[in-house]
């Protein structure tokens, strides 16, 4: 079968039997999958130190390596901002952020001062996750509810807002958004 695409998933480090089940999700889709395993998921996902650019240099080169196929990402917590991040950043075709940490300082003002146009984008968020004792996660459904307002200016963009708090049911949750990737084409 010919591949459409490629699906680069960036996942915590040590999710075994998670990963071949995502693996056993996409070896029935027309699209390669990539996995990018975090061991320092602060670090590695930081939007602003070196350790972050060499993430994106790793998304770069998987995406040089099969420029004859479309190249989306996707991404968990930190990993979904991320995503949404290499998206800009990259040229990517598609970003899934599911639970992204939007709430991160600035990054309202990066997504105004760094436009895209004629993407797809998936956001979701638990119906929980604002309600924090933490003063800036506590933003994280404002600011995600105003990236999607920003977003879907010039992409077609979806927001689904899920039961629970960030840790429920973030499996479920990361297929959702692949399950929206592949069928509402």
């Amino acid at each position: 079968m010919d591949k459409e695409g490629i699906m680069i998933y960036l996942c915590m480090k040590g999710q075994n039997e998670w990963l071949e089940e995502v693996k056993a999700y996409f070896q029935k889709s027309s699209y390669v999958l990539k996995v990018i395993e975090i061991d320092d998921w602060q670090n590695e996902l930081s939007l602003t130190n070196q350790k972050g650019k060499i993430l994106l240099e790793k998304i770069k080169q998987i995406q040089l390596k099969n420029k004859y196929l479309k190249c989306y990402i996707s991404g968990y917590s930190l990993a979904g901002l991320f995503s949404l991040y290499s998206l800009h950043e990259l040229d990517l075709d598609e970003a899934i952020s599911v639970s992204g940490s939007l709430w991160q300082e600035g990054w309202l003002e990066y997504l105004k001062n760094h436009p895209i146009k004629n993407k797809r984008i998936y956001l979701s968020l638990g119906s929980k996750e604002h309600k924090t004792r933490n003063a800036l996660m506590k933003n994280v459904l404002k600011n995600t509810l105003e990236a999607y307002k920003i977003y879907q200016k010039e992409n077609d963009c979806f927001f689904q807002k899920n039961n629970g708090n960030h840790f429920f049911e973030s499996e479920l949750r990361m297929k959702k958004g692949w399950d929206w990737f592949f069928y509402e084409k």
